[in-house]
């Protein structure tokens, strides 16, 4: 896979305002994270800025970028490539078939007292054309930087469809209706999936269950229901007609670190997702009820780090695969020791 070179010489590409929303599919400046984008001897670059203030991806005890924001930063930079450098239209509609993010330092990605700029650079690996010369679909990877310093690879495919091809693809769906907020299940508490703020919760009616009947702590898997809300600015700052893959991601993250919290008897405040791969096998339909089932992989008693698969499923049908990986939080950077502490409300293998 082509990444691109390692070099420093680059044009220079400015944090002093953010690029247009329209390139990046948003509808809110405040949403916009990319900040520049550029062609430079064939490497195609592009920066963003991470918020240090953000009532989502800030909602942390751990002094680290949100993993998850360093992918949303890298997602938005990689469309601005898109449309900027690679010349698809503002009025085509992107599928993503796979995405990950990962971080490759942690301690590139710690939090400081200044703004961090990521620098993105995306290599791809497969571009399709149609006959007339325009992009249908591409995969890559990009390395993303702060400071200079490799922090983190951001991974994908997208296939770019018109408005009729991307109409065709929907017929059949089950209706673009929005999820109502007061139908949506209860989120559960903020500390359940090391969260404070209960806005930043998008999961509810966290459960554990035996497929099959299966005995051992291994054998059982963590249940919850996403809460789709349509009035979140995060993940709907604009209508759609499915549930966002953005949206699909963060409750796989929750869900797994809640899952490895219950089976490990550790605080979801003490872990921290640095590495998030998603495959994408269907729309999620607003229409009908969407949950994450979790398994960490590996025996109970495995510490971390540690893997949680996660099956994004919607009438019993799977619509996403993830594999999440889970660290603990170093020591030096926990808030207290009471982190550490057994979550008491989800002992090990209990149902709930």
């Amino acid at each position: 896979m082509t990444t691109g070179t390692t070099s420093t010489a680059a044009p220079a590409l400015t944090a002093d305002r953010t690029v247009h929303r329209s390139l990046v599919h948003k509808r809110a400046v405040e949403q916009v994270l990319t900040t520049a984008v550029a062609e430079s001897g064939g490497r195609l670059l592009g920066t963003a800025q991470l918020p240090r203030l953000h009532r989502h991806y800030n909602d942390t005890r751990a002094p680290y970028h949100d993993l998850l924001l360093v992918g949303e930063a890298a997602r938005q930079t990689v469309e601005a490539i898109v449309h900027e450098l690679l010349h698809v239209p503002l009025d085509r509609r992107f599928v993503i078939g796979d995405l990950g993010i990962a971080f490759t330092a942690l301690d590139a990605v710690r939090t400081g007292p200044a703004p961090a700029d990521l620098q993105v650079e995306l290599g791809i690996d497969r571009l399709r054309r149609r006959r007339d010369g325009s992009v249908r679909s591409l995969s890559g990877a990009a390395t993303c930087r702060i400071g200079g310093r490799d922090a983190a690879r951001f991974t994908g495919t997208l296939l770019f469809l018109e408005g009729d091809s991307y109409e065709d693809l929907r017929a059949g769906s089950s209706g673009p209706r929005a999820p109502d907020a007061g139908e949506a299940p209860p989120r559960c508490d903020p500390s359940a999936v090391g969260r404070t703020d209960p806005r930043n919760v998008v999961i509810g009616g966290l459960r554990t269950e035996r497929p099959g009947g299966g005995e051992k702590p291994e054998e059982t898997e963590t249940v919850a229901d996403i809460v789709a809300d349509p009035q979140d600015p995060v993940f709907y700052d604009h209508a759609l007609d499915h549930l966002p893959g953005m949206l699909l991601m963060e409750a796989a993250r929750q869900t797994a670190l809640a899952a490895w919290a219950r089976t490990r008897a550790v605080s979801a405040g003490a872990l921290l997702a640095t590495a998030c791969r998603a495959r994408f096998l269907a729309f999620a339909e607003q229409s009908a009820p969407v949950r994450c089932r979790a398994r960490p992989t590996g025996t109970a008693g495995a510490r971390c780090p540690g893997t949680v698969a996660v099956t994004v499923e919607q009438r019993g049908a799977p619509v996403a695969e993830l594999e999440i990986t889970v660290e603990a939080v170093p020591e030096a950077d926990r808030p207290g020791r009471e982190a550490c502490a057994p979550t008491p409300t989800a002992p090990p293998g209990g149902a709930r």
